[in-house]
């Protein structure tokens, strides 16, 4: 009976262990989407900022009534920009954040015991 109960609490291991690699592809997934959300929003703000430069140099050269626009391409930039800090935000809270080296500040590989660039020994707590 013993040996059943421990393949009983191995298969309940297992079934944790594939219910949290389901999680974290499905996390995967989510934040592949959001940066391409992210690379949308980042595209349209380079738009933007390129056609206030033709419109400032337009304005420069004396062309008038171009203020309106101007103004309509600031407000949309800095809602996109928001946005984009939004979005950035949720990639942030799905993605789990590395170890960093507290003497150094380098960013670490997981499962190392010392620092691969100054040597120092590495606590999780950090």
């Amino acid at each position: 009976m013993d040996f059943l109960q421990r393949i009983s609490e191995k298969a309940k291991n297992l079934g944790g262990l594939a219910k949290e690699a389901t999680r974290k592809s499905g996390d995967l997934i989510e934040v592949t989407k959001i940066k391409y959300e992210l690379a949308k929003l980042e595209k349209e703000m380079e738009y933007n900022l390129t056609g206030l430069g033709l419109l400032y140099f337009q304005k420069h050269r004396g062309e008038e009534g171009l203020e309106g626009e101007i103004d309509r391409l600031i407000q949309s930039t800095g809602l996109l920009e928001e946005e984009r800090v939004a979005l950035e935000q949720e990639i942030e809270k799905l993605l789990p954040k590395g170890l960093t080296c507290s003497d150094c500040a380098v960013d670490l590989p997981a499962g190392g015991k010392y620092c691969s660039y100054c040597g120092s020994k590495i606590d999780k707590d950090d």
